[in-house]
């Protein structure tokens, strides 16, 4: 019968750690992105916004920083 191998089982342990590591990081990354794409897509409106005139969706815009 074959001893355990408390290495081992410690090597696997890291591996798992490693894995749950890349994981944590992928998904404050895609956080991030998504961040990004939001504030992306808000200044595009406010400009569009600007260029029309649309001063009703200007203030709603911008008055969604100032109020929050």
């Amino acid at each position: 019968m074959a001893e355990r191998n408390p290495f081992q089982e410690f090597v696997g342990f890291l591996a798992k750690m490693g894995e749950a590591y890349r994981e944590l990081e992928l998904n404050e990354l895609m956080s991030d992105l998504e961040d990004f794409n939001k504030q992306n897509y808000k200044d595009a409106a406010i400009d569009v916004a600007l260029e029309t005139g649309d001063r009703e969706a200007f203030n709603k815009l911008v008055g969604s920083d100032v109020n929050g």
